[in-house]
């Protein structure tokens, strides 16, 4: 059923429940809006900016403000007679963990309010001998409030609980404990983990005996390996087994309540070791060079989390630096939860290593902070430079602007780390003699991935402003290194901008499956993409085919339905486009040899039907 931005009344017989999808954007624009005016009065009488600076700068987005607005929303909720529990779906884990990171941002940006404010009440305190609390420090006193609440909201045992859902799969196995730990660094506990979609045995519907299946008893020698891997640290697990078909409503999600409710703190019954098992699919075999020309500098992967969009990276690279051996391949993740490592069994780090594997390929797992982090310093020594240079008197108080001017870079729209690392990929690809030929990029989950490949136009736009503003007084402060900081990450912005919408240059793979929920989103991502003028030549439909027992062809049934559907939404709209197929196989691909066979052998182009194991 339709959501929106305010809660929704959900017809049930018993219990009252209400739903609703929290509209950032929205959310953000009328914070602003109430607080407009404080907020120009503190930037105007605390810097050297006039009413029309102010205005440019306030024009833009605030740090993690997405984030930041949603979490207030949550609180807001959460502390409204009109509700007594409130149930978050979160974003995928690593942007999930930057959300729960927000508190402390919305308290940093505090403090460049107040820094700002200081000057101000300096020269009150001087003409008046007193000072007095105005509207302006009651803001910056909620911000800060706000933020210890939030942070207290977020940690206190009773008032917050998480449940971390994950597959019994090795790479979701990895992620979890990642993140568990991450968690627990925040001092953050985990109150139950569920695992979700676990095999069933198969069951003859007849005689009610279970029967052999090639890819039931593998998924779950697969799912019993996996639950072996589960942290000590988690105290509770609930397991939940996998439904037919997928689940969707309200009777079918009631039911999975119950069982939830019910849910004992075990997981599946062990299984013994079973030989592998593989999908057979009609369909010529895909080569790599019918996703990736020879002029392709940078080739993404990304779609809804779980679907395999890293693993499908990494089989990609793998297989481009074979097809192309004097090429220089980067493998990169731009996703904060990384698992690149994971998929090729090796360790890495934000610092590219050699993959041994045939031609010449690298991977890195970008460390974004890192990155934003490197232009933060940047910008604070070019700042300390150019107000090194400055005597006192004039229009500028240069200890205080200069401690304004360092806080500036903290009020950089949201995702500027993220973007800081992405331009570093677009230099390493960029010009006559790049020092990498193909960047093949596993991208974060489908909305934040978005937000990357929209938020130039954002920056752009912030850059500008920093820069009209120093234009504007050059005579009086000057540029120096500040200038050519700022000037350089336009220029970087402008060549992303560029190569993203160059069909000769990036290519944009969809990794999807063949269910409801993947198929409506990854239709909603390619639309998307088209319109920012992203070029899509691709869909891969990871993990189609199942087994031979009743429930599993019923499951290939609805598979072939779902494939047609994707088939159909986005085929037409772009000529040349195709659906590719990937096969079944359990267990998964793992380490550089298995990716790249797994490649060469089991991606096809999309047949009509599917041949019965």
């Amino acid at each position: 059923m339709p959501l929106s931005g305010s809660p929704r009344k959900i017809p049930l017989r018993t219990g009252a429940l209400h739903a609703v999808q929290i509209d950032a954007a929205r959310a953000l624009r009328k914070w602003i809006a109430q607080r407009y005016a404080s907020l120009e009065t503190i930037a105007r009488d605390g810097t050297w900016l006039d009413a029309e600076d102010v205005t440019r700068i306030l024009s833009l987005s605030l740090p993690g403000i997405d984030e930041i607005a949603a979490l207030l929303e949550l609180a807001r909720y959460a502390q409204s007679p009109r509700f007594d529990l409130v149930i978050v779906d979160t974003a995928p884990t690593g942007h999930t963990l930057r959300m729960l990171d927000m508190p402390e941002t919305l308290f940093g940006v505090a403090r460049v309010f107040d820094s700002m404010r200081e000057k101000h009440r300096v020269m009150v305190a001087a003409l008046r001998g007193t000072l007095r609390k105005e509207r302006e420090d009651l803001l910056i006193e909620e911000l800060a409030s706000d933020a210890r609440r939030l942070a207290a909201m977020l940690r206190h045992g009773d008032a917050t609980r998480i449940s971390w859902v994950s597959l019994a799969e090795p790479m979701a196995m990895a992620e979890t404990r990642d993140a568990l730990d991450a968690l627990r660094a925040r001092e953050m506990t985990v109150s139950e983990l569920i695992i979700n979609r676990l095999t069933p045995v198969p069951i003859e519907a007849r005689s009610g005996r279970t029967v052999r299946c090639g890819h039931c008893d593998a998924r779950r020698s697969l799912e019993t390996h996996a639950l072996g891997q589960i942290p000590a640290t988690a105290h509770r697990v609930i397991a939940l087994y996998e439904r037919d078909p997928e689940p969707r409503g309200i009777p079918a999600l009631q039911r999975i309540g119950k069982d939830l409710s019910a849910a004992a703190a075990t997981a599946s019954a062990r299984s013994r070791r079973t030989a592998p098992w593989t999908a057979s699919l009609n369909g010529d075999l895909v080569r790599i060079d019918s996703l990736s020309a020879e002029s392709t500098r940078l080739l993404l992967f990304g779609g809804k989390g779980g679907v395999g969009k890293t693993t499908c990276a990494t089989a990609a690279a793998i297989a481009a630096a074979a097809q192309w051996p004097a090429r220089r391949v980067l493998l990169i993740s731009t996703d904060p939860a990384h698992s690149l490592g994971d998929a090729l069994g090796m360790p890495l780090s934000d610092t590219a290593v050699r993959v041994p594997v045939k031609g010449h390929l690298m991977a890195r797992e970008v460390d974004a902070s890192s990155a934003f982090a490197a232009v933060k310093q940047k910008y604070a020594t070019a700042i300390d430079t150019l107000f090194d240079r400055l005597g006192g008197g004039g229009s500028l108080d240069a200890g205080h602007d200069r401690s304004v001017m360092h806080g500036l870079i903290d009020l950089a729209p949201p995702g500027l780390d993220e973007l800081a690392a992405t331009i570093e990929i677009v230099e390493a690809i960029s010009g006559d003699d790049p020092l990498v030929h193909l960047a093949v990029v596993d991208t974060a989950p489908t909305g934040h991935a978005l937000r990357l490949l929209e938020m130039p136009a954002l920056i752009h736009d912030w850059t500008h402003a920093l820069m009209t503003i120093l234009l504007k007084y050059q005579p009086v402060i000057g540029l120096g290194d500040l200038g050519s900081l700022l000037l350089k990450l336009s220029r970087g912005i402008g060549r992303f901008r560029t190569v993203l919408t160059d069909r000769a240059l990036t290519r944009f793979v969809v990794v999807t499956r063949a269910a409801a929920l993947p198929r409506a989103e990854s239709v909603r991502l390619v639309e998307r993409l088209d319109d920012l003028g992203v070029h899509t030549p691709a869909l891969l439909v990871n993990a189609l085919g199942r087994g031979s027992c009743a429930r599993c062809r019923s499951a290939s049934s609805r598979e072939l339905r779902e494939l047609e559907a994707l088939r159909r939404a986005v085929l037409p709209e772009v000529e040349g486009r195709r659906v590719l197929i990937v096969p079944t196989t359990l267990p998964p691909p793992h380490g550089h040899a298995a990716l790249g066979r797994w490649q060469r052998t089991s991606w096809r182009c999309h047949a009509v039907a599917l041949d019965r194991p």
